[in-house]
């Protein structure tokens, strides 16, 4: 089972429903597959469970976490079942295992990859990320009309739009996620995992300052990433800090100041014959803000 697969299965999901209108309905989702989905209060840091009895098959939400989260949390219970992955957290859903990056199990993030294409299909957000700009005023527009979180949107947003953008996660200063459009990749710009924050990066700032209101920079490309192309673009930030997590998310829109010569331009065609596409990285997912 790989990202695509896990994608592929949430789309032919929606379609066998006819889910096909924003805010994709999870509980018919869910009950279309046999489930029961019911609220109570569960203990503190318990997202939800999954559960038989009497043969009737069960999806139990903390009704203390807020609609975004119990969304999210009822579609990564389904999709364990349709994905047929091993339950890793066991009956149990802890909230601090979602929507986390560092040392996650890979059955893991398959699921929330498979919960994210559910709650932001590409054929709704594709059409709404050429309308909008990659801000996190529009981003929390989008999120109050998919009902899902902003950085769930956020990253399918990356995917979708045409513009030279990214969307970067960073957990105790160091990059765990990037997703990068794909103008940005034809570009050949990539964004590194597993390294620290850029020191005068609106991330770094944000959690120096501990602060979960919007920072701003005006960057240089080569400042996010160390490819070559990145010295012909300037970088715009935002980004805020999420304590709890002690995770930033950042949003770069990247601009050309420089035009490649044709030679250059030769050249990178040329090498991309050779090489496979590099993926961009996890599939959206959400983070819980």
């Amino acid at each position: 089972m790989d990202e695509t697969q896990a994608i592929n299965a949430a789309r032919r999901l929606l379609k066998e429903q006819g889910a096909t209108q924003a805010p994709i309905d999870v509980e018919a989702l869910a009950v279309s597959l046999g489930f029961k989905v019911s609220r109570k209060e569960l203990p503190e840091g318990e997202a939800g469970s999954t559960f038989q009895k009497r043969g009737q098959k069960h999806i139990l939400v903390n009704q203390k976490d807020g609609l975004h989260r119990q969304r999210f949390t009822i579609l990564h219970e389904i999709a364990h079942h349709v994905l047929q992955l091993p339950s890793v957290h066991g009956a149990s859903l802890p909230s601090a295992g979602l929507e986390c990056f560092k040392s996650r199990p890979p059955e893991e993030v398959l699921c929330d990859t498979f919960a994210a294409e559910c709650l932001v299909p590409w054929q709704l957000i594709q059409p709404l990320a050429t309308l909008s700009d990659f801000t996190y005023e529009n981003l929390t527009c989008l999120s109050d009309h998919f009902q899902a979180s902003r950085s769930c949107v956020a990253s399918r947003f990356a995917l979708a739009s045409k513009d030279h953008l990214a969307f970067v996660v960073a957990e105790e200063g160091i990059v765990q996620y990037a997703i990068t459009s794909q103008v940005l990749r034809e570009a050949r710009i990539w964004i590194t995992r597993n390294i620290s924050l850029p020191r005068n990066s609106a991330a770094a700032k944000a959690m120096s300052l501990g602060s979960d209101h919007v920072i701003t920079a005006e960057l240089d490309g080569l400042d996010w990433s160390a490819s070559e192309n990145a010295g012909r673009f300037a970088c715009y930030e935002e980004s805020s800090y999420y304590a709890p997590r002690k995770q930033t998310q950042s949003l770069l829109l990247f601009e050309e100041i420089v035009k490649p010569s044709i030679g250059s331009q030769r050249q990178s065609r040329s090498e991309d014959d050779e090489r496979l596409e590099e993926l961009s990285g996890y599939p959206g997912w959400s983070k819980y803000r």
